[in-house]
């Protein structure tokens, strides 16, 4: 019987070493999460650390790495985490599967969307391990903040944007041969070479018939607006008049 959850992956983490865990979500019963609509959801977290406690003691950077906008230095990070919360609790009690072949062949005949890296980073997790799921997809979005990294792997640029928070980030990530997503205050500008999120321009559109989110394409680069919670509004608008003093 299809359960709604799997357990992918267990391991060392490839940013700092530390055990974490990948979780995909959303055979059965799709997201609540209206903006990216039916696509299965993955969640990188530590196998040890209740995601919150971790983010507020700047304990995550074995699945954030050195995200600017963590709880535990910007915080204006969008994601909730009291959700992931409860993914952690029924992994920790063991209440999840391992994903098999015959989950992956489910995923083939179904085509399932996926969104690659709900929290956490992607690239902390083998790049070997993400593929085969990603093959057997109808689609993907995703994004990395180790897009600068030396040891981000190389062909994540097939399959990840670029998260950047600054236009002079943008430049040097396109440079790499990156595509860019570019969270922006709400009256801020676009680049030349941006269009916005069009969930942002018209909230019917969804993530899931978009998927202009995929990685190296011909496809622009994309901004959005900032959202979320007023106070991390605020702390973003806040960190983004910072870069440009």
């Amino acid at each position: 019987m299809l359960k709604n959850s799997y357990i992918v992956w267990e391991g060392a983490s490839l940013i700092d070493g530390s055990p974490i865990v990948l979780i995909l979500t959303g055979f059965v019963n799709h997201t609540l999460n209206r903006k990216t609509g039916g696509l299965l959801q993955s969640w990188i977290i530590q196998q040890n650390l209740v995601p919150t406690d971790a983010a507020k003691k700047g304990l995550e950077k074995g699945i954030c790495g050195d995200c600017p906008l963590k709880l535990s230095q910007t915080g204006a990070c969008f994601v909730n985490l009291l959700p992931v919360n409860n993914i952690y609790r029924t992994y920790f009690a063991s209440n999840y599967s391992k994903l098999s072949a015959n989950e992956i062949e489910i995923l083939k005949r179904y085509r399932y969307p996926i969104r690659i890296g709900s929290y956490g980073d992607p690239t902390a997790v083998p790049f070997d391990v993400w593929e085969p799921i990603i093959r057997a997809s109808s689609g993907h979005t995703g994004y990395t903040h180790r897009w600068y990294s030396n040891e981000c792997d190389e062909r994540w640029k097939q399959y990840l944007m670029a998260s950047v928070q600054s236009e002079s980030e943008a430049r040097i990530a396109q440079n790499l041969g990156w595509r860019t997503f570019r969270i922006i205050a709400p009256d801020a500008p676009l680049s030349e070479n941006e269009i916005l999120c069009r969930n942002t321009e018209d909230d019917t559109v969804r993530c899931s018939n978009c998927m202009l989110c995929d990685g190296k394409s011909k496809k622009p680069n994309i901004a959005d607006k900032v959202h979320g919670l007023n106070w991390k509004v605020s702390n973003f608008i806040k960190y983004s008049e910072s870069l440009s003093n």
